[in-house]
């Protein structure tokens, strides 16, 4: 609407349409569609990773295995984390069927909501123009691209640190307690994402909130209830499925006894710190990715192109903030504590996947965005400038690491970056302190994000089920989710079933870890299944997968759960099955690349000791193309 002579509104076409065309919704819109041509174009012929897909599926199945997050339908064991990243896609599958385009399209939604959201924040920090560059900031992240086009749970972690974000934001802009306590509230969201990750905004949340000009007494009472409410809200998971009887529910995964304070706060905390494979009270899991740990590790070939282009120019961006928003140095506290901490985390983690760093692009975006707006809006040269040149070295330092691919745009974007500074200096001589032509500030926001937006465009071209990243180098593959033991971005699958080939030695028919499995075999399996309760059992929870999502939601057991080292079921429960008639056949070790095998001169695991069990007293199935499925019948 806009406005008339006196003072009303207008409330015609015309008024409607002058309102649309301006550069905010526009520049939103543009961003927005482009963000999801990116995520969602030809979803549903790409990869998925067959473990999570498997748990999406088996939680569509029944309210409590969506509650309690169970992998398997017959709800026998749970995944590694606590569900709330597979909650949407479970409802997606039940509302739409079980499909590759159903488990991966809700992380493309989350991705194009988080820039959404972003960008929103940053418009009211500063105005459009700070909300255009900080979600063409989170847009261009490549490794946010990558992981939206998959089913790997980040993508909604992302979009609640952007909630965090947005409602911190405007607690500290406002000195609202009640703001606080939103902010509080979307971190205890984002715990049921990804858990203790998300607690690593409350130390930029409490420094950015103690530097408001508020009363002390006011602050800390406030800051207390608001770190209350938040830890209330994030255990709330864990307290009910600590109160509900182990026998009414699945067992928990990624732990030795069955505990999901354990799971969360040893397995997914500490364990991710330090090689703890051997304690009593935890065990660890630290994915082989991303290289060792250390100060410059988000700076090293397997990190950089995924999420480094922009980590110095955000540095800048706190200098020039400091220097620029005095008035506002309580929310320039809370944005730069907020990188420091994360950058840290992500450097002191023993091992991670690559796609953990997307949560870096929150923090970033806003700084970067913040500081483009702040510096335009002041007229002076050198924050645009030292901006400018950050990002741009970044760029052609990054694009070393992979000179045969997208080279020539980081050094596109290195020549823009000159012409752009020169624009900047003969503007700035001619018209001292006013803002930049929009024209140039599009050339300037350009000059940041070539080269990483590029590399995000074509991430959908390079897709990974089991470690999804951005770029076609073979050194960036990986190996969790689908079970695979290798393969690179452009190589970890076939498209539309998300399947890694099999291992060499691995039998064809069965394919391990995710890859496809004879359709022959599944149909025998479910001729002969005779009432029981399972299909067939295998050992560890990613050989079951491939199972579960071919049979459109059989019930496999999972022995051991995810790695096979879970302590369920029993030997004792496994003989039971059997005796009762709830489980005939099993997929031995040698075609499951032997998960229940045991170091010598350690404890046999309870999954060693059933791979024993079954060795003796099982019967090889004969008259089928694969290896080692065994009846088990009395």
């Amino acid at each position: 609407m806009s406005p008339r002579p006196d003072g009303t509104r207008d409330l015609s076409t015309r008024g409607l349409r002058a309102r649309l065309l301006r550069p905010w919704p526009l520049g939103l819109a543009a961003l927005t569609g482009a963000t999801a041509v990116v995520t969602l174009w030809a979803l549903q012929a790409g990869q998925r990773s067959e473990y999570y897909a498997a748990i999406a599926l088996s939680m569509s199945r029944s309210w409590s295995n969506f509650l309690f997050g169970a992998f398997d339908p017959a709800g026998t064991v749970t995944l590694d984390k606590i569900p709330g990243s597979f909650w949407v896609p479970a409802l997606f599958v039940k509302a739409f069927g079980f499909s590759t385009w159903s488990v991966n399209a809700p992380n493309a939604l989350a991705t194009v909501a988080a820039v959404v959201v972003v960008a929103i924040t940053a418009k009211r920090m500063l105005g459009p123009t700070a909300g255009l560059v900080a979600g063409a900031v989170v847009a261009s992240t490549p490794i946010v691209a990558a992981v939206g086009r998959s089913n790997q749970p980040e993508s909604f972690f992302v979009l609640a640190l952007a909630l965090t974000a947005w409602a911190a934001t405007r607690a500290v802009q406002r000195a609202s307690g009640a703001w606080l306590v939103v902010a509080g509230g979307f971190t205890a969201l984002g715990f049921q994402f990804y858990m203790l990750e998300s607690w690593a905004v409350w130390p930029a949340l409490a420094a950015g909130w103690l530097c408001t000009r508020t009363p002390w007494l006011t602050k800390l009472w406030q800051l207390a209830v608001a770190g209350v409410v938040s830890l209330a809200l994030s255990l709330v998971w864990i307290v009910v499925v600590s109160l509900v009887p182990a026998s009414d529910r699945p067992y928990i995964g990624g732990t030795g006894g069955n505990d999901p304070f354990e799971m969360v706060f040893g397995y997914n905390g500490l364990g991710r710190f330090s090689a703890t494979s051997d304690s009593a009270a935890y065990r660890s899991f630290t994915p082989p990715f991303s290289g060792d740990p250390g100060l410059l590790r988000l700076f090293n070939a397997e990190v950089a192109p995924q999420v480094a282009w922009l980590i110095p120019a955000a540095l800048v961006a706190v200098v020039v903030l400091w220097r620029l928003e005095p008035a506002r140095r309580a929310l320039t506290v809370l944005l730069g504590a907020w990188l420091v901490t994360f950058l840290a985390m992500f450097s002191a983690v023993a091992g991670m996947h690559q796609f953990y760093t997307a949560a870096l692009a929150v923090p970033i975006a806003l700084l970067v965005g913040w500081a483009f707006a702040a510096g335009r809006r002041s007229g002076r040269l050198w924050p645009p400038i030292a901006l400018v040149v950050a990002a741009s070295a970044t760029a052609l330092g990054v694009a070393l690491y992979q000179p045969g691919y997208l080279y020539p745009v980081a050094i596109a974007q290195v020549v823009l970056a000159a012409v752009v500074i020169v624009l900047l200096v003969v503007r700035h001589r001619r018209l001292r302190r006013v803002p930049d032509a929009r024209w140039l500030a599009a050339l300037t926001a350009a000059a940041l994000v070539l080269t990483p937006a590029a590399w995000s465009i074509d991430a959908m071209n390079h897709e990974n089920s089991i470690n999804p990243i951005a770029g076609a180098g073979s050194s960036f593959g990986g190996a969790r989710g689908g079970g695979s033991t290798g393969g690179g971005p452009s190589g970890g699958g076939t498209r539309g079933s998300g399947t890694a080939p099999a291992p060499r030695g691995a039998p064809a028919a069965l394919g391990l870890g995710g890859a496809s499995v004879d359709p022959t075999v599944l149909a025998w399996l479910a001729e002969h299944q005779d009432g029981a309760r399972y299909l067939v059992a295998t050992f560890g929870a990613q050989s079951a997968a491939p199972i579960v999502t071919a049979t459109d939601g059989a019930s496999v057991l999972p022995v051991g759960g995810f790695n096979g080292l879970d302590p369920v079921p029993t030997l004792a429960a496994f003989q039971a099955m059997i005796a009762d008639g709830e489980l005939r056949y099993v997929l031995g070790t040698t075609a499951l690349g032997g998960r229940g095998a045991t170091a010598p001169g350690t404890t046999p695991t309870v999954s060693a000791t059933i791979e024993q069990w079954v060795e003796s007293s099982c019967t090889p199935v004969t008259g089928l193309d694969i290896n080692d499925l065994v009846d088990c019948a009395p």
